[in-house]
């Protein structure tokens, strides 16, 4: 191999690996016809009996009281693959804690992190609570929290 040539595939190796970032938002399905969260969690359903509470879940940073009528139903993380807000986090981990039979995630928490083949993309998690006492659901939402 000629000296031009090795330098010629040198130069083409390192435009495509310095380019990786640039290339990687480019290949990007439609966002607008792209499915975002976990296609196993299933919805929870909404009927017509179903109450104002039952249908939003209350995303709070706050923490459970140490009594009350409650029942913790696990941990909760989501990623996205797709750029956006931390907006979109706060709608994952609802649509997850709704599959999961809950009514309220608390010590929620959204950040911006490192994913592929987006560069950057929200992430994040929380503990998804059912919560039984309607009054305690309500005293747990601030201004900080968000119904979802």
């Amino acid at each position: 191999m000629t000296k031009a040539a090795l330098t010629r595939l040198c130069l083409m190796i390192t435009l495509v690996v310095s380019g990786w970032p640039v290339m990687a938002q480019s290949i990007l399905l439609d966002p607008a016809r792209a499915t975002y969260g976990n296609p196993w969690v299933t919805p929870f359903p909404k009927g017509s009996s179903a109450s104002p509470l039952d249908a939003k879940v209350l995303v709070t940073t706050s923490a459970l009281p140490a009594q009350g009528e409650f029942e913790p139903l696990g941990a909760l993380y989501v990623q996205s693959r797709w750029p956006g807000g931390t907006g979109k986090a706060t709608k994952l981990l609802a649509e997850q804690a709704k599959g999961m039979g809950a009514n309220a995630i608390v010590e929620a928490r959204v950040w911006q992190a490192l994913a592929f083949p987006a560069v950057v993309a929200p992430h994040g998690s929380g503990i998804a609570v059912r919560i039984k006492d309607d009054d305690l659901l309500r005293s747990l939402a601030n201004s900080t929290s968000s119904w979802e």
